[in-house]
């Protein structure tokens, strides 16, 4: 148990490290940044449903928890629809380039592990969202009870996420050729690539994570699976104003966006 401790935090470290030095340039990623007049209207749709709220224009009242948060653009949208937002992340870096941008919103930073809320009290949180990040997880169970644990009774949690071990369809296939052609892959440092890989090599869902594994482990830590929203829109529509190589590059992912519900 000592030594698996140990190898958890040594890789959380290094996980740490590597996104802190992406949050520079993290801004610039199309899976990151969400446009203003054609992404910010998707997430909105997509938060709308993911609450409860389809005839509501905005979530005035609702705490809301952006869990590992980044630089923020998820919670920049939830402060748009008028929710109390509190963004949590284990990189300095990324929170503060967080904190920069969010600066005049109703927003508060929160420097703690997605495995451990440390701060955040039980039963405080109406709802939750987290975009690319279980996948990345050491310690999914940790992870799930913690945000079973801050959840209000009834609270909803959105997670958007993607598998990278399914095998893509030949129109994924030919939309990734397409982008290609289009625009050439930009070769990333040795650096940068071996370190990816060495993480991705050890984390829990070093295979991927399918929709059906994610939903059974959050049932097996208290959650109720509620829905499965349409993820598309968000990287179809919602990224009109990006270069044709890079909106194809997107939707050829195998993402998926799923509620889950801690009954009351």
């Amino acid at each position: 148990m000592k030594d698996n401790t140990m190898s958890n935090f040594d890789l959380k470290e290094e996980i740490r490290a590597y996104w802190s030095e992406r949050a520079a340039t993290f801004d610039e990623s199309p899976s990151h940044l969400i446009e203003n007049r054609y992404g910010l209207p998707e997430w909105h749709k997509l938060l709308r449903q993911a609450v409860g709220l389809e005839d509501h224009e905005n979530m005035a009242g609702l705490k809301a928890l952006d869990i590992a948060c980044g630089t923020g653009e998820i919670s920049r949208v939830l402060c748009t629809m008028g929710a109390q937002v509190y963004g949590l992340d284990f990189s300095e870096t990324m929170l503060g380039k967080a904190k920069e941008k969010l600066a005049k919103q109703d927003w508060s930073p929160l420097l703690c592990d997605a495995e451990d809320l440390r701060g955040v009290p039980d039963n405080s949180i109406d709802f939750a969202v987290t975009r690319h990040l279980t996948w990345t997880l050491t310690n999914p169970e940790n992870a799930y009870a913690e945000w079973h644990r801050v959840l209000k009774p009834n609270g909803r949690i959105l997670i958007n996420d993607h598998n990278f071990s399914l095998p893509f369809s030949n129109w994924h296939r030919l939309k990734k050729t397409i982008a290609k052609w289009l625009q050439p892959d930009q070769p990333r440092a040795t650096s940068e690539k071996d370190a990816n890989t060495s993480i991705r090599e050890r984390l829990h869902y070093q295979g991927g994570l399918t929709k059906e594994v994610l939903i059974s482990d959050m049932q097996s830590c208290g959650f109720v699976f509620h829905e499965e929203l349409d993820a598309r829109p968000l990287y179809g529509r919602g990224m009109r104003s990006w270069p044709l190589a890079q909106k194809l590059r997107q939707s050829a992912e195998n993402r998926y966006s799923l509620v889950f519900v801690k009954q009351g």
